[in-house]
This record gives C-alpha cells, sequence and structure tokens, in this order.
C-alpha cells in the first residue's frame, strides 16, 4: 500500500501564470478563476504567437491554453514549439483545456502531454484541483528533475529510487522517470528491466512502448517488433506506437511493412508533420510515388502552422512532381513559398535548386545555369542542404555544363553517406542519365575511401583500448565527413569515454559539444542522440564544467 505523500498547501499569489485564448470572455473568465484562489498575476496571450512571445521574454510557473485558438496554431502545436525551443522546462506547469466533445480525440493525437487536461465547463474549485495537483507532482520530482537537466544522473536516479522505495503515491510516476534516466545514461538492460517490472504491476501501454524501445536500443529487433505489433493493436490510438514500430522495421528491412505502419500513424494523428514526413520518405523509398506525394502534400499543407515544417518539405514535394513529369506543378510548389523560402539561406537554397532543376529538365540550359550559380552562392551564405537536395544540385549542374561542381557535390555527398546505398545508387543514375556513367565510380571511391578507412580504424583502436589514438582517428573522419550523423556520433562517443577516464583530455570537449550539436540537427531522432548527450553532461559535471543545453537552429520560417 503506497504512503500518502503530505498535503502541499500553495500559495499561490507567489506564482505566475499565462493564459492563452482566442476569445476575450474566456480569457476574463480564466482571470477570474486564478484571482479567486489568490493567483493574480496573469498575463493574457489571444493567439499563438502572443504566447511564444510572451513566453521569450517571462518565465512562467503555470501556462493554461485552450486547445482550439481559431485560426493557426492551436494549443497543442503552442505547447510542442515551446518545448522544442527550450522555452518552457520540466517545472512550469502546462494545463490544455478542451471541451468533452473532443477530448478523447486530443488526447489520442498528442505528441507531446501536457500535464494534465481541464475540460469546459469547469469552475475555480475545479481548475484548483487540477493545479493543486500538478503542482504537488512537480514539487515532490523538483530536484530529480534538476539533477537530470544538470546532468547528475546519479543523482536523479536515487531521487527516484527514494520515491519508490518510500512507496510514494508516485510510484509509478518515479518509476516512469527512472526508467528515461536510464535509457538516457545507455544502461538499456537496466531500463529492461525496469519496464519488465512494471508491466507485472501494470501493463500500462507507456512501459510496454518503454520495453520495446530498449529492446530497439539493445538491437532485438524481431523481439521489439513483435511487442510492439501487439501493442498498437490493442491501442491502436497509441501514435508514438506506431513511430517506433516503424523505426523498427525500417532497420530490419522491411520498408513495405514500415509504410503500412506509417499509414495507420497517419491515419490516426493526420496533423503530424513529422510522421507524415516520414511516411513520404519511406513510400518515395518503396518507389510509391503516389502515397509520397500524398504525404508530402499534407506536411506543406498541414505545417503551415508548425515549428516543424522545413524549407526541404517542399523540395520533396516538387521532387514528387518533376518523378510523375508535372514540371509545371513543381514549379508552383517553390513560387507559392518564395516568400516563406526567401527568409532563410536553406530555403534560398531549396528554391533556387528545384527552380534550377526545373528549367534544367525543359532543357532551359542557360536559366538552369543561372539558378545553379544562384544556389552555388548561397552555399557559400552558409546554407547545407539536404544529400537528396544536393543530388539535385548536381543533376542540374551535369544538364547545364557545371561538370566540376556536380562532381564536387557527389563527392560530399558520398562523404556524408557512405553507408547509404539509396544515395549513392541515386548519383549513379544521375551520371548514367548525364551520358557520365563511367565517371561516377571514381568520383564516389575517392570520396568514400579514406572517411571508410579512418572510421574503420577508429574503431579497432577503440576496442583495443587505445582511446587517445581512436578519439584523434575519428575526429579526423568527423573533418572528412562533418554531416555524417553516425560519423559524427561515433567520434563524440569515444572522445567522451577518453575524458571520462582521463580529465587531462579536456581539450576536446568543446569539439565534442559541436559534433553532437550538429549531429542532432541532421538526425534529431536517431536513437543514439538522448544517451550521447546525457554522456556530455555526466562528463561536464565530472570535469566541473556547467552543462547546458545543446544549441538547436531555429526554425526556418522566421515566426516569433
Amino acid at each position: 500500500m503506497a504512503l500518502a505523500d503530505p498535503a502541499p498547501a500553495f500559495d499561490y499569489k507567489s506564482k505566475t501564470a499565462l493564459v492563452i485564448d482566442d476569445f476575450p470572455s474566456m480569457r476574463a473568465a480564466f482571470k477570474t478563476a486564478l484571482a479567486a484562489f489568490g493567483l493574480t498575476k496573469v498575463d493574457m496571450a489571444a493567439t499563438a504567437a502572443e504566447a511564444i512571445s510572451r513566453v521569450k521574454r517571462t518565465r512562467y510557473d503555470i501556462i493554461i491554453s485552450d486547445y482550439n485558438l481559431g485560426g493557426g496554431r492551436d494549443g497543442q502545436q503552442v505547447l510542442e514549439e515551446m518545448r522544442h525551443l527550450g522555452l518552457i522546462g520540466l517545472e512550469t506547469a502546462f494545463l490544455m483545456v478542451t471541451a468533452e466533445s473532443v477530448y478523447e480525440r486530443v488526447v489520442a493525437a498528442a505528441e507531446l502531454a501536457p500535464d494534465d487536461y481541464l475540460i469546459k465547463p469547469f469552475n475555480a474549485d475545479i481548475m484548483r484541483t487540477r493545479l493543486d495537483g500538478i503542482l504537488a507532482k512537480k514539487e515532490t520530482f523538483r530536484q530529480i528533475h534538476r539533477d537530470f537537466m544538470a546532468g547528475h544522473m546519479e543523482a536523479a536516479l536515487a531521487g527516484c529510487d527514494g520515491l519508490i522505495k518510500g512507496r510514494s503515491k508516485y510510484l509509478i510516476d518515479a518509476m516512469r522517470f527512472k526508467g528515461e534516466v536510464l535509457v538516457a545514461m545507455g544502461r538499456h538492460d537496466e531500463a529492461g528491466e525496469l519496464y519488465e517490472q512494471v508491466i507485472r504491476m501494470r501493463a500500462v501501454p507507456w512501459a510496454r512502448l518503454g520495453l520495446a524501445r530498449t529492446l530497439q536500443l539493445r538491437n532485438r529487433l524481431p523481439e521489439a517488433e513483435r511487442l510492439l505489433v501487439t501493442l498498437v493493436g490493442q491501442y491502436p490510438e497509441l501514435v508514438s506506437g506506431y513511430d517506433l514500430l516503424a523505426d523498427v522495421q525500417v532497420a530490419m528491412d522491411k520498408s513495405h511493412e514500415a509504410q503500412v505502419t506509417l499509414k495507420r500513424g497517419v491515419t490516426m494523428s493526420p496533423r503530424s508533420v513529422q510522421r507524415q514526413r516520414r511516411l513520404g520518405q519511406v513510400s518515395y523509398k518503396n518507389q510509391d510515388i503516389e502515397e509520397a506525394e500524398g504525404a508530402f502534400g499534407a506536411v506543406v499543407s498541414k505545417g503551415k502552422n508548425s515549428i516543424y515544417l522545413a524549407p526541404d518539405d517542399f523540395a520533396n514535394l516538387s521532387r514528387v512532381y518533376l518523378e510523375t513529369e508535372r514540371g509545371s506543378d513543381a514549379l508552383r510548389v517553390i513560387q507559392d513559398n518564395q516568400s516563406w523560402l526567401q527568409e532563410s539561406t536553406e530555403g534560398k537554397l531549396v528554391a533556387s535548386v528545384m527552380t534550377g532543376l526545373y528549367q534544367a529538365r525543359k532543357g532551359n540550359v542557360a536559366e538552369a545555369e543561372r539558378h545553379m550559380k544562384e544556389a552555388l552562392r548561397h552555399r557559400q551564405m552558409g546554407a547545407d542542404g539536404k544529400p537528396e537536395l544536393l543530388l539535385d544540385m548536381a543533376e542540374a549542374c551535369l544538364k547545364s555544363g557545371l561538370d566540376e561542381q556536380a562532381a564536387q557535390l557527389v563527392s560530399e555527398v558520398a562523404r556524408n553517406a557512405h553507408d547509404s546505398e539509396q544515395l549513392l545508387d541515386q548519383a549513379k543514375r544521375i551520371y548514367a542519365a548525364a551520358g557520365k556513367g563511367s565517371e561516377i565510380d571514381e568520383v564516389i571511391r575517392k570520396a568514400t575511401e579514406q572517411v571508410a578507412r579512418l572510421s574503420k580504424e577508429g574503431a579497432l583502436l577503440a576496442q583495443k583500448g587505445d582511446l587517445v589514438n581512436a578519439t584523434g582517428t575519428l575526429l579526423q573522419a568527423a573533418q572528412q565527413a562533418p554531416r555524417n550523423p553516425r560519423v559524427l556520433m561515433n567520434a563524440a562517443w569515444v572522445a567522451l569515454r577518453l575524458m571520462e577516464e582521463d580529465a587531462g583530455q579536456s581539450q576536446h570537449l568543446a569539439e565534442v559539444r559541436a559534433l553532437l550539436e550538429e549531429a542532432w540537427n541532421i538526425a534529431p531522432d536517431h536513437p543514439r542522440i538522448g544517451g550521447l548527450q546525457t554522456k556530455l553532461r555526466l562528463v561536464e559535471a565530472k570535469l566541473g564544467f556547467r552543462s547546458v543545453p545543446l544549441r538547436k537552429k531555429g526554425p526556418s520560417h522566421g515566426r516569433p
């Protein structure tokens, strides 16, 4: 039997709150209800943009947002954007308000859950009860969360264990957070055992999902797949289950099964930009152009107000139209979104490349060359471009007589994706179509052999325990392939191990942080990223450095 935790007594007079609602009458009602129990330091926001702007300037203890905010972003998107940009942390209470008629749908589709929901209609007493519950839990976990964010993982684990051994009423929550900490530390076996323990107590979906995640991380893919197939069968509204199952299936070379899985997830949550994008990518890989077009089109249409919309989403849709010889549609995607794309160098690169590729395939060599030279200038200004876009650029360069630039682009893609057969095959097809198939093998060989050799040598040195030379070798590989997430993460991991064993090697710390930031921005959902970030915090704490979050590249659309 769980012991009762002490009843909290919150002084709401000292709290600050932000209320987000598009109706003035509802904002006034919230303010009156909050004032009834002493919370008078309340700011108001009528739109998502206004809310984001306020949170950038002020730290709030409590945020209350209606789900439906009229046109533009909804409350769920506001929550995701605030978390994504690091504007609010674990200490901020977020209460989502929704009508009873849509509550089940809202909860099922949530990618990132708020602390609690408040169902309309409500009164001050009901609101206070919800807030009391949220704040009591946050107070219980306050030090644990602080330790976790500071990289003091053992302290965070000890805090969780204290709640578990004390039979706190938050026992299950403590076990859940402990599992997350263990996964972040790379202690996947222990995390798996913990999730199995929770499942024996109560077969809750999150514990089964966590267990599947640890199976994936331990490369026990068939077991993970079986567990996830059963889980989403029993809980079809568990949208995150489809994402993990699709990742497992892709890793098992079951891309067609992954496409079916993602299609089911999209059916449950059609507004998810990230899931629609993933469906489009997998469908395109499977040469299901019709499905890819639908998914990429949904990303562009549904993502207008999303923090996750990126310039490459327009390139993806334009590329699919070009594949089906719908050049005018491909060009229209770019032209209709020119103002959006012109707000960032990456967007300008996409606009120049896809317009140039359209002109090249139309046979307008002079126009294609003009746009390619423009694209090359954008790259000199700092635009990177995804590998797929660089191959589009290489094709347009070949068709407009810029052979040297095309070879440089393919060489860059090959270095940064030397282990991607799909991208290398695409490069070969581009050269073959241009009548230069005999040249491509040498371009790829020269680009990939040094990265592959350095990566192999570094891994062997690390296995032998020679972490000093392994670190040096893998850092060289990272310099050769600065956009290859796997190479970057391998170098960071070995360097972190070296600094953990020898504090005298701390000169690598800044470089490791830069590598992880780049890897995180390229592949934010890679299963190794979380563990490496945690390892970085641990090493920084051990070396006496203050740990700060990795820097996420800002949104490309320039929205407040």
